[in-house]
């Protein structure tokens, strides 16, 4: 077994979801998981709101949102609703810095030999890091205001007071359930409508693609969330594999329209001929990684639906 088998078989092991828990006790685990992560991440931003504190908690502040959303699925309870709508409101805001640091540091630095005796590329390096700045800039304020401290006081209610149960904390038979059967049905229910979007994703409008990337980005999110309840069985593997594939084609996708906004952004506030070079250049690049992109999407399309299903 590979080095990196050896780990994660290890980190399924040592993880606290295994396949006897209930709903109810998997929920109440997965929360006090998340409130771990979301204290550590949200502490180092409002220190250090810089790139490297603002990705691990846009990571963050995904899986709580991934955990949310399942934990109001399989409950069937609205307890977790404000939560979540605070949560999205972070990831949103968190967002633009997020965008500007990715364009900065692997756009702008891949293109620069890339399109070198086509366009100065370098030239959008101070437009692009001002921008980048600013949006940090605004992230701090929402970091030291209310949200996040409310999200906070949210969580670690539900953690304490478990809100999700009945009445006088009555477990309901849907709560009683097992985890990892309701977790299998909730997986199977996303694959369906993954797959009821047709055979040639190439073919769907732009809006259709960006909620099918939303809909893989989440049904991947469940998949490593939940992961450890199958550390073993090589189909769950090969199922992830391709689904991960897929989202990852679909990612780049995603990240390659982000960035042209921003380039776009650039290209309005900066009228100098160099910019405007520089800014097309890596446009019509884009446009052919965009074609590349998507001459592999159908191929991994049709491998995730043919691929055999782990439930």
């Amino acid at each position: 077994m590979s080095d990196r088998k050896n780990a994660r078989h290890a980190a399924a092991l040592a993880s606290p979801l295994t396949s006897h828990l209930t709903v109810d006790e998997a929920i109440a685990i997965l929360l006090a998981q998340r409130q771990a992560e979301i204290v550590a991440a949200l502490r180092a931003a409002l220190d250090r709101p810089m790139p490297e504190t603002i990705q691990p908690l846009h990571a963050a502040l995904q899986a709580l949102s991934t955990t949310l959303a399942l934990c109001t699925r399989l409950s069937g309870a609205g307890a977790f609703d404000d939560l979540l709508r605070d949560v999205q409101t972070l990831i949103e805001a968190v967002d633009d810095a997020r965008r500007w640091d990715r364009l900065v540091a692997e756009t702008l630095a891949s293109h620069i030999d890339a399109l070198a005796g086509v366009a100065d590329v370098a030239a959008l390096g101070d437009p692009a890091a001002a921008a980048r700045l600013e949006s940090h800039r605004r992230v701090r304020p929402l970091l030291d205001g209310p949200l996040p401290q409310r999200l906070l006081l949210g969580l670690a209610f539900l953690v304490s007071q478990p809100r999700w149960r009945g009445d006088e904390g009555a477990i309901s038979k849907r709560l009683g359930a097992k985890f990892r059967v309701r977790t299998r049905r909730e997986i199977a229910r996303l694959d369906k409508r993954l797959q009821d979007r047709g055979k040639a994703i190439r073919r769907l409008a732009e809006e259709a693609q960006q909620e099918m990337h939303g809909d893989v980005r989440h049904l991947a999110a469940v998949m490593d969330l939940v992961g450890p309840l199958w550390p073993r069985p090589p189909r769950f593997r090969r199922y992830r594999q391709h689904l991960h594939a897929l989202h990852s084609t679909l990612d780049g996708l995603h990240e390659a329209r982000m960035t042209q906004y921003g380039l776009d952004r650039i290209a309005e506030e900066e009228p100098s001929p160099v910019v405007q070079r520089a800014v097309g250049a890596i446009g019509g690049w884009s446009v052919r990684d965009r074609t590349n992109r998507l001459s592999k999407l159908d191929k991994l399309w049709r491998e995730y639906r043919a691929a055999k299903r782990f439930w």
